[in-house]
């Protein structure tokens, strides 16, 4: 009973049954507008063939007289009277009826049941076995003599309103029951495929992020947005886990700088009277709250990055001469690191973006290379353009990222094992992935080259 409730209560089935209520009120405002038109169309002409009858026996009268009259009104050449037989040939084929009287209202010629006014109008014959109704007209001569005219109402005018009443009943009695069960049965169905999508977003609601919603494969609007609403459930459920690799992450990173802070702060109150050991405990401790403060930097930059903040003041970036600028700047690390770097930078390629952003995402790339490559390494520092697009690259020939590791290198806070010997948060390449997700750039990790090489491919400007 809930159930039904729920389903006439809702919104589908309102609306079927308020669109059909509308269908009735329209057909049956169409009906009866054209139908009473189509009528009075018919009984103008009616009234016109009456009306030129009824001439034409005036002139008759005119040109001929009353012998002429009658002799236009008789049924047959001896007959000037009409009868009953007469009448219901009449009614059958639809003629024209006349009665010509004299002075006194005696029926000369025609029909004795006819009668009129000098107006059109729809009355019955004088007859007790014809109850068809009949336009009659008629008009009187100076001496006091008339002609009528009469002509039987067309079946079709009774028939138009014989349909229309019938239309409208049946659009009453057949279309809306029809329109009460149609909105029914598809509010039904419409509200099993909504209860399959609420419960899904229940069960993902206590907890359950892996449930999705069923498709039935027909690409309808709820497939669709079964769909839209499965998508959305993946980006929360990595969202959901980089949020808890995030947690994670920062908990490890920040345990041991905090806890070697604590112990440097142990050891001054050890050494208070040892101004060299408290100044050395000092230097160590304000390097380490700084390894911290940087790794919070990096977090909210990308918070700000990836919330699309730093969009706003996109523009054009002549990346060429930005590449050329850093190239210039890291030539002396590289060089003092003993290993040496290949610049091959195309003049005259711009980029839409941030140029703070993208200065850091070459400075990042660049630092891990410098940082993670062999000893004597040959780094690649190189920026062309292919098809249209700007493709950055830059690697080393060095023994590059284990399978198992490249697969993970952009996510936060992590660090193969082969670099956990050197500084670094595992911060450097996720930002470098959120710079290039921020500027609609493609950045991979070529897994089918020698040694660490990452490209990012930018639309052109």
């Amino acid at each position: 009973m809930a159930k039904l409730n729920t389903i006439l209560r809702s919104t589908v089935f309102q609306r079927v049954i308020a669109s059909c209520a509308i269908f009735v009120t329209l057909s049956l405002a169409v009906i009866w507008t054209i139908g009473p038109m189509r009528i009075s169309q018919i009984e103008r002409a009616e009234v016109a063939a009456l009306e030129d009858y009824l001439r034409q026996g005036y002139d008759i009268a005119q040109s001929e007289g009353p012998k002429g009259v009658i002799a236009a009104v008789r049924w047959e050449p001896d007959q000037e009277e009409w009868y009953d037989d007469d009448i219901f040939v009449m009614l059958e084929e639809r003629d024209t009826l006349f009665a010509y009287r004299d002075p006194e209202n005696e029926i000369i010629a025609g029909f004795a049941g006819l009668w009129a006014s000098d107006v059109p109008q729809e009355t019955q014959l004088d007859h007790p076995q014809i109850d068809h109704p009949i336009l009659t007209q008629g008009y009187w001569f100076e001496d006091g003599s008339s002609i009528v005219v009469g002509r039987f109402v067309p079946e079709r005018i009774y028939n138009i309103q014989g349909f229309l009443a019938t239309a409208s009943i049946a659009l009453i009695v057949i279309v809306l029951p029809l329109a009460l069960l149609t909105g029914f049965f598809l509010s039904r169905g419409v509200f099993g495929r909504l209860e399959v999508l609420s419960a899904t977003a229940e069960t993902v609601a206590k907890g359950r992020l892996d449930a999705r919603a069923p498709l039935n494969g027909t690409g309808d609007e709820f497939d669709r947005l079964g769909a839209g609403m499965n998508q959305m459930l993946d980006k929360v459920e990595a969202l959901t886990r980089n949020v808890e690799a995030v947690s994670v992450g920062v908990a490890h990173d920040l345990k041991t700088p905090l806890a070697n802070i604590g112990g440097r702060l142990e050891l001054i109150r050890r050494d208070i009277a040892d101004k060299d050991a408290v100044t050395e405990h000092i230097d160590m401790a304000e390097a380490r709250l700084q390894s911290l403060l940087r790794i919070f930097d990096a977090l909210l930059r990308m918070g700000e990055i990836e919330s699309g903040q730093r969009r706003a003041a996109f523009a054009t970036v002549d990346l060429s001469g930005l590449c050329t600028d850093m190239a210039e700047s890291f030539a002396p690390l590289f060089e003092e690191a003993d290993k040496s770097v290949n610049v091959v930078i195309t003049p005259n390629l711009a980029v839409e973006g941030d140029r703070d952003l993208l200065t850091q995402l070459t400075a990042n790339l660049l630092e891990n290379a410098l940082e993670h490559s062999r000893d004597a390494a040959q780094v690649h520092f190189l920026l062309s353009c292919n098809n249209g697009d700007i493709y950055l690259e830059i690697g080393d020939d060095g023994p590059g990222i284990a399978p198992g590791a490249a697969e993970r290198v952009f996510e936060r806070f992590f660090r193969a094992d082969a670099s956990r010997s050197t500084p670094g948060n595992g911060l450097g390449l996720s930002l470098v992935k959120a710079i290039a997700d921020l500027h609609r750039a493609d950045i991979t990790l070529l897994t089918d080259r020698i040694g660490a090489v990452f490209a990012v491919t930018f639309p052109a400007a």
